[in-house]
């Protein structure tokens, strides 16, 4: 019974692990595509529609999939262009439905 019990203990370990780089591995995708969009020379001409369609490409050629309510780009009053990313990591996974996700957020803005 015991040797059971620890088994599952270890396996419920490596599954944390294994949820916590995925989300990790996100972040770092997310954060990197949003910096070499908004770090472009003159990124504040361009309008935040166009902003938000790159953001969005960068992102999903990085692999992550997100939607398009996820992303949101505002300017600001100085004209510089802000970028905020709101999505979940899902952890566990019932029917289709997600019962326990991981939330995660970028957000940047232009200089």
């Amino acid at each position: 019974m015991r040797l059971i019990f620890w088994g599952l203990v270890v396996v419920a370990i490596g599954y944390a692990a294994y949820s916590g780089m995925i989300a990790a591995w996100q972040w770092v995708a997310v954060n990197t595509a949003v910096d070499e969009v908004i770090s472009q020379a003159g990124i504040e001409a361009v309008p935040a529609a166009e902003v938000k369609s790159r953001v969005m490409t960068a992102i999903n050629e990085a692999g992550v999939p997100l939607r398009d309510r996820d992303v949101s780009v505002s300017r600001g009053a100085d004209r510089s262009v802000t970028v905020a990313i709101t999505w979940t990591v899902p952890v566990i996974v019932v029917k289709g439905e997600s019962v326990l996700a991981l939330p995660l957020s970028v957000q940047r803005a232009s200089r």
